[in-house]
């Protein structure tokens, strides 16, 4: 006999949004927009002929029916997901090459591999941490991490992260003594440069801040910039990727709440025109997660930061 089943699609998101009793936290663990969710489970509760959520002008609560459902679809969840990585696991083991910026990879990429291989101790990951734009017809690489503006040819892109903010950061030492430190106090400290100046002189206009002499400072290569406002040489500008761990971990602090959006953003790309194999889309929906949570890690940061004062 036939099963007679909802969505799976609604079911996923019904799972998430019951598990987080939010519609805006489940969007972003699945990586769609609270619309979808929304629509999701307007769907579902069609299919099932009950109220699952109730709506308040607060967010949402679940009602009777969608906690005892909640309550039961997660385990399954966790099953089908146990069930799958038991059944990829079986054979000979799966590689991934994969193209890295260095600075994602050191400062955000490397420390979280264990749990990737948690997740899929089939997999083999080749990490190759180069600037260079890889050439998908002639490399042997399957995937690439870069950071830009996504307007590479000859790519399939997705996006890893929503909007990208650059902010300074320093080490707490440094600022210790000046507690009521102000954006135009930058001009008395050493200001770290990556690559090229001008997203210091960027971030000083975006802001309205003068005074400062944007052209001054120590110029590294890389993410070396940030390293060295760890090692209290100055301040460097980084983004809620590269600098969230530091921050949480107290190597690093975020002493003003004034931001620059940035036009680029993370992608995972691979060659244009190529099937995304199971091996790439484990690696990819990983990715995503991860980067969601850190994401969520930033926004508490950004909460508790108090405007800068003039």
């Amino acid at each position: 006999m036939a099963r007679r089943l909802p969505s799976l699609n609604a079911l996923k998101a019904f799972e998430a949004a019951a598990r987080h009793v939010s519609f805006t936290e489940a969007a972003g663990e699945l990586f769609v927009t609270h619309a979808a969710i929304s629509r999701h489970i307007r769907e579902l509760e069609e299919y099932l002929g009950t109220q699952l959520f109730l709506r308040t002008g607060r967010g949402v609560v679940l009602t009777e029916a969608g906690q005892r459902f909640g309550e039961q679809l997660t385990p399954l969840f966790d099953s089908l997901a146990n069930a799958s990585r038991e059944a990829a696991a079986v054979g000979a083991a799966r590689q991934l090459n994969v193209s890295v910026e260095p600075a994602i990879a050191s400062r955000w990429l490397v420390p979280r591999l264990g749990r990737f291989k948690e997740l899929h101790p089939d997999i083999e990951l080749n990490i190759d941490p180069t600037s260079r734009l890889v050439d998908f017809r002639n490399d042997e690489v399957d995937l690439g991490i870069r950071y830009g503006l996504g307007n590479w040819p000859d790519v399939e892109m997705s996006k890893l992260s929503t909007e990208t903010v650059i902010f300074p950061v320093c080490a707490p030492s440094l600022i210790a003594n000046a507690p009521n430190l102000k954006p135009e106090d930058l001009k008395g400290y050493n200001l770290l440069h990556e690559q090229r100046k001008q997203w210091w002189a960027e971030w000083l206009a975006a802001n309205g801040i003068e005074g400062v002499a944007d052209w001054k400072g120590t110029v590294f290569q890389n993410h070396l910039a940030i390293e060295a406002a760890e090692a209290s040489q100055g301040f460097a500008l980084g983004d809620p990727i590269l600098c969230t761990d530091s921050i949480l971990e107290g190597w690093l602090t975020r002493p003003f709440s004034r931001d620059m959006k940035d036009h680029g953003n993370y992608w995972i790309v691979r060659a244009k025109g190529s099937k995304e194999s199971a091996t790439a889309r484990s690696f990819r929906e990983w990715l995503m997660s991860e980067m969601a949570e850190t994401n969520k890690k930033y926004a508490g940061i950004k909460a508790a930061l108090k405007p800068a004062k003039h």
